[in-house]
C-alpha cells in the first residue's frame, strides 16, 4: 500500500473518530529528513505531520507521522489502547547493493499501547504486529521520558526507548540469503531475535502565539546486534540513524 494511501487512511480515522466535544486539539504539517531504509547510510526527505484530540475524560486520538494511537482510557494518568503503524517499503533505493536485492513490501502494523504518567515522567511501551504479510513478526518497544516545561512557551520532551524484534522481522529487513538476495553479491547472513536499537527521541513544542506554534523533532537510535552485524548495515549502510523534522502547528481549544 502506497504512503499517501496510509497517511489519507489513518487522518480519515483520526478525523472521524473525533467527536465535536473534544476539549483541545492540534494540527501540524512540516518537512524532515530520514533514512532511505532502516540500516542506510543515505537520507531522504520525509512529510511531518500530526493530528492530536484531546478529550476532558483524558481519552485521546493521536496521530504521529504514520502512527495512530487511540486511549480508550478514562485518566490522565493512563493509557491504554490500539494503535496502527505505517512502515515504508524498501525498494528503488539509493545502495545499489541493497537495491539489488527483492523488495520489501510497505508493511502495515497493529497492536497495542499503554502508558503510565507521573508527574512529568513518562513511561510507555508500544506492541506492534504486521498484518499485511509484509515481514510476518513483531515488535516491542519501551520508552521513558521526561514533559519539561522550560517557560510557559517552550516544551521539552526527550524519551528514550529500546526495540525488540522476532526473527522473522529481523529475517525481513536484516538477512540476506537466496531467498531474498536477488541480484546483490552480499554475503550470506541469519538474523535472529532480539533487541535491534537503543536510542532517544526529542521533541520541542515552542507555542509563542495565541494558536499557532512550532514543534521540533530529533531523534537518533543506534542498531545493535544481529542488527548491526548485518552486510545490509555493517558493510553497505551505517548502524547510527537520525531523523529530524519541524512543524507548523496550529491548536484549539481551552
Amino acid at each position: 500500500m502506497k504512503r499517501s494511501k496510509i497517511i489519507a487512511l489513518c487522518l480519515a480515522i483520526g478525523l472521524l473518530a473525533s467527536p465535536v466535544w473534544a476539549a483541545n486539539g492540534m494540527v501540524g504539517l512540516g518537512a524532515g529528513v530520514a533514512p532511505d531504509y532502516e540500516g542506510s547510510d543515505d537520507y531522504q526527505a520525509v512529510p511531518m505531520f500530526l493530528y492530536n484530540q484531546n478529550f476532558d475524560s483524558g481519552r485521546y486520538i493521536k496521530l504521529m507521522g504514520p502512527n495512530l494511537k487511540v486511549n480508550v482510557l478514562a485518566s490522565k494518568s493512563y493509557s491504554l489502547g490500539p494503535v496502527l503503524n505505517y512502515r515504508s517499503e524498501r525498494n528503488d533505493v539509493d545502495n545499489s547493493q541493497v537495491d539489488k536485492m527483492d523488495k520489501v513490501d510497505a508493511a502495515l502494523e497493529a497492536g497495542v499501547f499503554g502508558g503510565v504518567a507521573i508527574d512529568n515522567w513518562l513511561f510507555d511501551i508500544e506492541i506492534l504486529a504486521d498484518v499485511s504479510d509484509a515481514h510476518d513478526g513483531y515488535t516491542v518497544q519501551p520508552a521513558a521520558g521526561y514533559r519539561w516545561k522550560v517557560a510557559s512557551t517552550l516544551t521539552l520532551t526527550p524519551k528514550a526507548f529500546f526495540t525488540y524484534a522476532n526473527e522473522d522481522y529481523m529475517s525481513t529487513y536484516f538477512s540476506v540469503n537466496s531467498g531474498n538476495r536477488g541480484k546483490s553479491t552480499l554475503s550470506d547472513y541469519n538474523a535472529d531475535a532480539g533487541i535491534k536499537d537503543v536510542g532517544i527521541n526529542l521533541v520541542a513544542n515552542y507555542a509563542p502565539w495565541e494558536s499557532w506554534g512550532l514543534m521540533g523533532l530529533v531523534s537518533y537510535k543506534k542498531l545493535v546486534n544481529d542488527a548491526k552485524d548485518s552486510p545490509i548495515v555493517d558493510d553497505e549502510g551505517n548502524d547510527n540513524q537520525f531523523l529530524a523534522g519541524v512543524m507548523l502547528t496550529y491548536r484549539w481549544g481551552k
